[in-house]
């Protein structure tokens, strides 16, 4: 057998079982529901592509006979896989990112055009031979469509590389810029594997550019995880903890850091009205609001659990005479967001000034909660 044909099959055998590794390693709680099946369709996706590519590559070595209408379905699923793992990257990183644009309105089905084009000609190409077609001694020639074709589902390549570059250029946390790095390089290995696929007369090496976008996302995915809440995207309690800690050691009169704690009113009430996906909601439209401000004060926000959420901000000359600014942004923001919402979104928030570095983050909690309730029982707000 043929020393490339060894390498090949041994890589691509490799590739299977790390995908299965990576598949029961990403549970359904690692990220947001859509950003999940995206994901698993790519996995699934690529699976399929890995199975068909080793049958194709053995036929084309003769070491199987395969009838001609079974090699032109090899061939016809599996340039289809090989789209499919464009789209659902491209949509993956419409969820994982948050592109409203291409969530609603027009944008929501504009999107599939491509992934349409590419299903349709690659599916008539059995009778029009327009993508590719099977020459008499079975050799796979393409057609006056098939750049085309593949172009058309590489758009989502290059908004995803546009997309990225311009977050990289964007005032975002650390991860976020570190998310936007992965997704970029994702695709320019793509683009080099792409470039470099015709070096092997008889196999392709696509499935090793696919593989590496798996695992760019798997990566980014473990890492969220740690340090995220998978339902708002913001830091969870386990990074507010080790960034105040941190902190903390630096803080003194002249530099104070502020630590606010607060959680949503009436939450229970809007869970038990409307049910608990539109309690998701409300979380959510919080969490967008308390970005928004965090961002005006270049400070911290994150989820703490539940309903309640953890903001720090460190005055300067802008905000350092009025803690109490930050709450009412917090509000506004909500009011605003709340406008379309059959609900109305409210947060009661208290606070603790950080001054002394020698005293433990818990006491700085246990001060901010207990303004918190103090607030909430003397206005009455319910949970």
């Amino acid at each position: 057998m043929n020393d490339v044909l060894i390498a090949f099959s041994v890589f691509q055998l490799t590739f299977f079982l790390l995908d299965l590794f990576i598949l029961t390693k990403t549970g359904r709680n690692i990220a947001r529901k859509s950003e999940y099946t995206w994901f698993y369709i790519l996995i699934v996706t690529h699976m399929a592509y890995l199975l068909l590519n080793s049958l194709w590559t053995l036929a084309e070595y003769d070491l199987i006979d395969l009838p001609r209408s079974v090699m032109m379905l090899i061939c016809t699923v599996s340039l289809w896989t090989v789209t499919n793992c464009a789209t659902s990257f491209f949509f993956f990183v419409v969820e994982k990112l948050q592109l409203k644009h291409l969530q609603t309105g027009v944008g929501r089905w504009l999107r599939w055009l491509p992934a349409a084009f590419s299903t349709l000609m690659i599916a008539t190409t059995s009778w029009t031979g327009l993508v590719f077609y099977l020459s008499e001694e079975g050799y796979f020639v393409h057609g006056p469509m098939y750049l085309p074709t593949l172009a058309s589902v590489s758009l989502y390549l290059l908004v995803v590389a546009a997309v990225a570059i311009a977050n990289l250029f964007r005032k975002k946390t650390v991860f976020l810029r570190k998310a936007n790095a992965t997704l970029l390089v994702s695709v320019l290995v793509i683009i080099v594997f792409i470039l470099a696929d015709g070096s092997l007369a008889k196999a392709s090496i696509l499935p090793a550019a696919i593989f590496s976008v798996i695992v760019g996302i798997f990566i980014t995915l473990q890492e969220a995880h740690i340090n995220s809440d998978a339902l708002t995207g913001m830091n969870n309690r386990r990074k507010a903890e080790e960034y105040l800690t941190d902190r903390i050691k630096s803080v003194s009169e002249k530099k104070p850091l502020y630590l606010y704690m607060g959680d949503l009113n009436s939450f229970k009430k809007i869970n038990d009205t409307y049910g608990h996906a539109v309690g998701d909601e409300a979380l959510v439209l919080c969490s967008e609001a308390l970005k928004r401000t965090i961002a005006q004060y270049g400070g911290f926000a994150a989820r703490f659990g539940g309903d309640e959420f953890l903001l720090s901000c460190q005055p300067d000359k802008s905000n350092e005479s009025d803690p109490e600014a930050l709450i009412r942004d917090v509000n506004a923001f909500l009011q605003e967001l709340s406008k379309k919402t059959p609900y109305q979104l409210r947060m009661t928030i208290g606070y603790a000034c950080c001054t002394d570095p020698k005293e433990p983050l818990i006491t700085y909690i246990r001060k901010a909660d207990s303004m918190l309730y103090q607030r909430k029982k003397a206005a009455g707000a319910g949970r």
